[in-house]
Parts: C-alpha cells; structure tokens; sequence
C-alpha cells in the first residue's frame, strides 16, 4: 500500500502543487485480473501438517462485477471470519494469512476487492461500491455458512474502514480492526516520511474523506477488539487508542503486539492467542 501511494504523490510532493486524492490515486487497482492461486495456504497449511476445506468462490456484486476468492474451513471452527484485507493485498500473493487464522479455529471468506488480484474490474473505481461489495460479502457468509457460529468482521488496515462500514449497517456478533486507522489524511502523512500540509495542498475526493472511522465506532456497541504493532509506524498505538476510547462499545479490547510493524500483527502467537481471548468473551 505504502509504495503504490508514494509513487503517485512524490512528484508533487516536490513542487509542492496540490495532491487530487481520488479513489483511483489512492485505492490500488491490478492492471489485468490473474487467477486465484491458493499454493501459499496449501503449503502453510503441510508445514503445519494441517487439514482445511478450501473452496473457491464467486459472488456477483450489485453493479455485476464478480468478486472472486475463498472460503476456508478449518476442523471444528469456533467462528465464521468475514476478512477484509490492506490495500494491495490480494488473496493469491498472500493467502498464508487465512491460515493463521484459520488456526483459530475459523471458517473464513476472503474476496479480493474490485480490480484487484482475480476479481473483475469497474470502469470507473468508486469506493462507495467497494463498501457495498462488504456488505454483499457478509450476507454471503451470513446466508452460507455455519449459522450456530458467530461471525467477526475483520479488518486490516484499510480493510478496517470495511469491516467498520459493515458494522454500522449489519447485525454482527463482533468486530475486529487490525492496524486501523482514523481518517486517509492522517494515514497519507503517515506513509509518506516528511510529508509537510504547509508545502502541499491535499484535496480528498468526498469518497476518499468519507473513510473515517471514529464517528462508525462512536454508534457500534458490539464487541469490539483492536490490535496493533507497537512498531507500526503507518498506524501508530495512539490511533487505535483514541479509536477504543471513541467506541460507544462496553465490551472492547486493544492489545499492542510486542516487535510487530503494521503488516505483521497476525505473524504472532501472541496476537492468536490474544484473539482467541477475544473471542472466548463473546460467550459470556
């Protein structure tokens, strides 16, 4: 996400003109749609000498795109995972993740965003479409999968801002927000070293300044479960912190991975340990 962003503004950054920050500058889009390939979970999962069901999936959106990726399903699951990823993370380049979670254990649905790795591309990018292709997602796994399980709505990154929206628009049983941020601007500063409001002028398209999440969180009261890198850098500890104070939530939770940078969160057991905590609350 970071490179992808930093290659579109450098070059205003040092002339110091304004930065358009449109949907299609600052949302990642694949030149041509490529295959899911799933060879990195099967090998997670034979390191691990694992089983899991894996199945590929499409679902047609409300504008007739098909959203492709996978459902997984691990050995007597606990949950069902509706996971929404960072920006420029598709399933095929980084599909190891699902087995992390999986580990849980989990039943989980991952589509790759419009124009991103194997699902179909619009004509024009709109991220207002993007949030109701979350929401077609979650009433997929509402209407699919295990229903006596409940269903966390996890977000990554930008995929935080998703599984925000969706729980401001759906019954979930709980929502986790993994490397959240607050709002693109203070992400953008963030991802790009130096960055300086006095030399540049950021105009944010009304779609792309809609992502906030603070004023979701001020209106959900479900379980609620932050967890963050302390090294992370694009989405510090005090963002994830004020968001927990912000959330209207009685039951919500943060915890700080120790030596985990902003994509790193999932790689640790403690952070799985952490989550299946979480989660274990969710009973009581």
């Amino acid at each position: 996400m970071k490179n992808f962003f930093i290659g579109s503004v450098v070059c205003l950054l040092l002339i110091g003109c304004a930065i358009n920050v449109s949907p299609s500058a600052f949302f990642y889009q694949d030149v041509e749609r490529k295959p899911v390939d799933t060879t990195k979970l099967h090998a997670a999962i034979q390191k691990d000498k694992a089983s899991a069901g894996i199945t590929r999936v499409e679902v047609r959106n409300t504008h007739g795109l098909m959203l492709r990726g996978v459902a997984v399903s691990y050995p007597e699951p606990i949950v069902n995972v509706v996971f929404f990823p960072d920006n420029r993370m598709s399933i095929s380049e980084n599909n190891s993740v699902i087995h992390r979670l999986g580990k849980l254990p989990a039943n989980l649905l991952w589509l790759d965003y419009q124009g991103v790795g194997a699902s179909d591309k619009s004509l024009k990018l709109s991220i207002n479409e993007i949030k109701q292709d979350a929401l077609t997602q979650f009433d997929y796994v509402k209407s699919t999968f295990d229903s006596n399980l409940p269903i966390v709505v996890h977000g990554r990154g930008i995929g935080s801002y998703f599984a925000s929206y969706v729980a401001a628009n759906r019954q979930i049983d709980a929502l986790v927000l993994d490397g959240a941020f607050n709002n693109i601007s203070d992400l953008i500063a963030n991802m790009i070293p130096g960055f300086s409001n006095s030399l540049t002028n950021m105009k944010l398209h009304d779609e792309v300044h809609s992502m906030q999440i603070a004023p979701i969180l001020r209106h959900y009261e479900g379980p609620l479960w932050l967890v963050v890198g302390d090294k992370d850098k694009i989405t510090p500890y005090p963002i994830s912190q004020q968001l927990l104070e912000n959330a209207a939530s009685s039951q919500k939770y943060i915890t700080v991975v120790p030596g985990a940078t902003h994509n790193a969160t999932l790689k640790s057991e403690y952070a799985l340990s952490e989550y299946r905590r979480f989660l274990s609350r969710l009973s009581q």
